[in-house]
């Protein structure tokens, strides 16, 4: 009964006390950030802190701040993953459906596919665990939850495609929407994944035009398109073709076959499409592509800024945020219409805002596993594989969302399986390690030789803001083992004994709500 109380109220704690929010406003925040500060937004914008780079940022203003964050991202040198990022391969389906030719085909595409697929994942969150000096991989990992594409759908689709789609949400990063939408449309990966190779003027497929409107551009809201809209959109974007068969022609360039494409009249949203040009891939990509989504952005233009700005809120901010945010909300898409749908003006102008850096904000968003992990791994080493086994177990696989609706997140990402689960694994992590390898990490702390000062140092590394003096005192007891606080620093002189009772203050610390929360 006692371990049902607490894990009750644990849940109370981390869920019921999630949704204190200031409301505040998008005025931007002048004063000189200091490091708490820093710490709050590069917790939001990255996957871990990096203490030294966060140091150089304090004294800057929010926007100088948040302005590096972006212009950091195209300068980092990434690797590339460890397969041949052009190899094709052959299409069983001329080989006889059944016949044993086409089994040992198919068999070898299916394991190369989930092989290098799962190469590719270690190749991301690397890079994720890497990345603290940029926006790049937080951004990156926002629009795969956006413009979501499961390589495990139907049919695995190849890492190459993956590889590619996941580079072209890196590169784009933050340009204005319409550009994003073009692309996104003909992208190879989510060609193949939402039936855009099977889009053609005998036999429109609807699935991508339904999710480009629901899920990807204007939400899902009564009035914001009817089901003709969506086969008129479908037509608009036939003829566009993907593959990694070498066979086919353009391995892994998206191309245009003239003779999918629909010529016949077209209206979306009140919008006529006529073909009254030639034929060709660059005329389709201007009247077809280009035109559709300079439509979405004209016709439902306040629908669309509000969809993405709620987004844009719910990843950076919070959530689930309280009615009062909504004004927060309508006013961060009436400046991301104005700006031309420029999505960099809409995050600088949130970033830089009185109302994130409000403490009232902080502490309030549950990281979602990649966070948990990676930033966890910043301090005590978590090899990749393993990593990403956990966030498959966890309901978080990069590269394969549960849905095209990407993931729910919010609560999902602390459940009666997770939080057990994170308990122990990140304690058999730290028993794992040697007393003199925790003293060694815990001298490293300014405040190492007074016990309430390492509590506070230690919580302000793993903790989104400090708790109050009654949690600190609680956990500088259990530091202490029972000694009074005058003794610290004679057990501190000692680094293995004071790496025992390190072990033991992190062992209290991951069982408390703060440790999952941004």
């Amino acid at each position: 009964m006692a371990n049902s109380t607490s894990r009750r109220a644990f849940f109370n704690s981390l869920l019921g006390g999630t949704n204190q929010l200031a409301v505040s406003s998008l005025d931007e925040h002048t004063t000189p950030l200091n490091i708490a500060d820093v710490y709050h937004l590069l917790r939001r914008c990255c996957f871990s802190v990096d203490e030294t780079f966060a140091k150089t940022l304090v004294g800057k203003t929010a926007k100088e701040a948040v302005n590096l964050l972006i212009n950091n991202a195209p300068s980092l040198n990434k690797p590339t993953p460890n397969f041949d990022l052009n190899q094709g391969f052959k299409n069983p389906n001329l080989l006889g459906a059944g016949s044993p030719a086409y089994q040992q085909e198919r068999t070898f595409n299916l394991e190369t596919h989930f092989k290098q697929n799962d190469i590719l994942k270690d190749w991301w969150v690397n890079l994720m665990k890497a990345d603290t000096k940029s926006l790049s991989e937080k951004v990156t990992f926002m629009w795969h939850g956006h413009f979501t594409t499961q390589y495990e759908g139907n049919e695995p689709i190849a890492a190459q495609w993956i590889y590619r789609q996941n580079e072209l949400y890196r590169s784009l990063f933050l340009p204005n929407f319409k550009l994003f939408l073009e692309k996104v449309t003909v992208d190879g990966a989510m060609l193949m994944y939402l039936n855009g190779n099977e889009n053609v003027r005998e036999a429109p497929n609807e699935n991508y035009a339904r999710e480009l409107f629901e899920l990807f551009s204007i939400g899902i809201d009564d009035g914001n398109y009817t089901e003709n809209d969506i086969r008129e959109a479908a037509k608009v974007l036939t003829g566009w073709k993907a593959s990694h068969f070498i066979e086919d022609q353009n391995l892994y360039t998206p191309y245009f076959n003239t003779g999918n494409y629909s010529t016949d009249d077209k209206e979306v949203f009140g919008v006529k499409f006529t073909v009254d040009y030639e034929v060709t891939k660059d005329n389709a990509y201007k009247n077809a592509v280009e035109k559709l989504s300079s439509v979405i952005l004209e016709q439902k233009g306040e629908a669309v800024s509000k969809f993405m700005a709620a987004n844009f809120y719910n990843y950076f901010v919070y959530s689930k945020p309280i009615t009062e945010e909504n004004s927060i909300i309508n006013e961060l898409a009436e400046h991301f219409k104005s700006s031309g749908f420029n999505l960099k003006s809409m995050l600088v102008k949130l970033l830089s805002s009185k109302h994130f850096f409000d403490v009232n904000n902080r502490g309030v968003q549950i990281k979602n596993h990649l966070e948990t992990l990676i930033s966890f791994s910043s301090h005590f080493e978590i090899e990749t594989n393993l990593l990403n086994k956990w966030t498959k177990e966890f309901g978080l696989e990069p590269l394969n969302p549960p849905n095209v609706s990407g993931w729910k997140g919010y609560r999902n990402w602390i459940t009666t399986k997770t939080l057990p689960a994170y308990i122990h694994e990140f304690s058999k992590i730290i028993t794992a390690k040697t007393n003199l390898e925790m003293g060694d990490w815990a001298a490293k702390n300014e405040g190492f030789f007074e016990s309430r000062a390492l509590v506070e140092d230690i919580c302000f590394k793993l903790f989104p803001k400090l708790p109050n003096s009654e949690r600190i005192e609680k956990l500088e007891k259990v530091l202490l083992g029972g000694a009074p606080y005058y003794e610290w620093p004679e057990i501190a002189q000692n680094k293995e004994n004071a790496g025992l009772r390190v072990k033991a203050l992190l062992k209290a610390m991951f069982k408390l709500p703060d440790f999952y929360l941004n």
